[in-house]
């Protein structure tokens, strides 16, 4: 009977590990939401590349998947109501900007403070 409990805990353990989403609360990393044609994310897009290259930033782009999805539920998160979203929308830990311009440059280096660039070896 003991065995048979550890095996039914380990089996819902394993069954709970895969529902993972593909958008996890790593501390580490900055979500970029973006879409096609978005100038302000193209901008967004240049400004991290030449000056945050080596940090671990993931793009998601918000008519692929169900990354609208998880624009959504950081949304509430933030409690940022659905009709004003607008992209960019970018993550970082317990911030985040949206849109692109001299302000949210700013702010965007302010949170950064708190990430850390990625090891030499493990750059994407």
């Amino acid at each position: 009977m003991k065995r048979l409990m550890t095996i039914l805990v380990l089996a819902v353990v394993v069954v709970l590990g895969g529902c993972k989403d593909n958008v996890s609360e790593t501390s580490n990393r900055i979500y970029v939401f973006s879409q096609p044609g978005c100038i302000h994310c193209e901008h967004a897009r240049e400004y991290i590349n030449r000056y945050y290259r080596n940090y671990d930033v993931k793009e998601m782009n918000i008519r692929e998947g169900n990354n609208m999805g998880y624009l959504v539920r950081y949304a509430k998160k933030f409690k940022v109501p659905e009709q004003t979203l607008g992209t960019p929308f970018i993550v970082m830990g317990d911030h985040y900007v949206m849109g692109w311009g001299n302000q949210q440059s700013k702010d965007f280096n302010r949170y950064a403070k708190a990430f850390k660039p990625l090891a030499p070896a493990a750059k994407k």
